[in-house]
């Protein structure tokens, strides 16, 4: 019998939902918290563009008290070269929830929306220094496909 994952000292069973722009102040902390240090209203506008696609979700995870303390991106897109995938492009739960259950229930969540609209697979990428990625991506069944380097390139006006 699986135990529901519980808060720091709090009863209750993490559950995951749609994010909503009301998230935005705990979705920057926790961006910073990821290494993306943000203001809540520069948050709060991009999940206002990204709320509003059907190739984008971002889901929330919140703690028995219904505090936010982890979110997930994910976008669908047709790639030339090997089709059709959702990615997963951030995913951060709380330094105190983490081992909780909230990142499993994200994935999954994320993956369920994969299946739903037919993506062939479910991308990852993860930094090489987040060390516990690496351990948490293949307890789920993902397999290391490739290493690369990111660039990256500011445009001109």
């Amino acid at each position: 019998m699986r135990r529901a994952a519980r808060g720091p000292g709090r009863p209750g069973a993490v559950t995951v939902r749609a994010a909503r722009l009301g998230d935005a102040p705990a979705v920057a902390a926790l961006s910073g918290e990821l290494g993306y240090p943000a203001e809540a209203g520069q948050i709060r506008g991009r999940l206002r563009r990204i709320l509003a696609r059907d190739d984008q979700r971002v889901l929330v995870a919140e703690d028995g008290r219904g505090g936010v303390c982890g979110w997930l991106h994910a976008q669908a897109s047709e790639a030339l070269e090997s089709g059709f995938r959702v990615e997963i492009v951030g995913l951060v739960v709380a330094g105190a929830m983490r081992r909780r259950g909230a990142g499993r229930r994200l994935v999954a969540r994320a993956e369920a929306w994969a299946r739903r609209i037919g993506a062939e697979a479910v991308v990852v990428r993860s930094n090489a220094k987040r060390l516990e990625s690496h351990a948490f991506y293949p307890s789920l069944g993902y397999v290391a496909s490739k290493t690369q380097v990111v660039y990256r390139k500011q445009p001109r006006a």
